[in-house]
């Protein structure tokens, strides 16, 4: 017995098949556009720890890091950060920004932090622009770090870029600056770096 299909069950039989694979592609397409996206909205900047150190030797329980830190900005234009929660802000000492580990073991070492309220808008102090393939540089000094004297120790950066502006400081919207709008967000991880005795 032969079996035919007829022009109408055809067509029947293969529209839902089309559409599945329509559907399908444009799940991939949007998936692709997404993902491109995601990569062309981080920001072009990189932290880096230039040097850290403690004094050459300590008898207290505790010992101040002072950390020289540069901020990169590699995009073609200037750019203008909102500095919280990265290393160019003033309370980026105690905001749980750096991370020290004995190198030999990989322990964390346990440092003072504290979480601050904070509301929108951002006082205009709070944003740092940083022209096209120059940096950013400050000190930070980590308060009351226990550390063993003869230890190794190394310390790195790591956090989220709150907004990032691909633009000089006064042509950002005030707008845009009071509610973070039309900004660029995305991590940011240092290389971690020896913690040297001065001295």
């Amino acid at each position: 017995m032969s079996f035919r299909l007829s022009v109408q069950q055809g067509n029947m039989f293969y529209r839902p098949l089309v559409l599945l694979l329509l559907a399908g592609g444009a799940l991939f397409h949007l998936a692709s556009l997404a993902s491109m996206s995601s990569e062309a909205s981080s920001p072009k900047l990189e932290v880096r720890l230039k040097s850290a150190s403690i004094p050459a030797s300590f008898d207290a329980p505790t010992v101040s890091v002072a950390i020289q830190v540069a901020v990169h900005n590699h995009a073609a234009s200037p750019v203008t950060l909102l500095s919280w929660g990265s290393p160019l802000d003033p309370r980026a000492n105690l905001l749980g920004v750096f991370e020290i580990r004995d190198a030999a073991t990989g322990e964390a070492v346990a440092l003072d932090t504290v979480k601050f309220a904070r509301k929108l808008p951002p006082p205009a102090e709070d944003f740092v622009e940083i022209p096209p393939g120059e940096a950013a540089e400050v000190e930070v000094t980590l308060p009351r770090v226990p550390l063993v004297e003869g230890r190794p120790y190394a310390i790195q950066a790591k956090g989220w870029w709150q907004a990032v502006w691909e633009q000089p400081l006064g042509d950002v919207p005030a707008g845009d600056r009071e509610k973070l709008a039309g900004a660029l967000r995305g991590s940011f991880e240092s290389s971690a770096v020896e913690i040297r005795s001065r001295g």
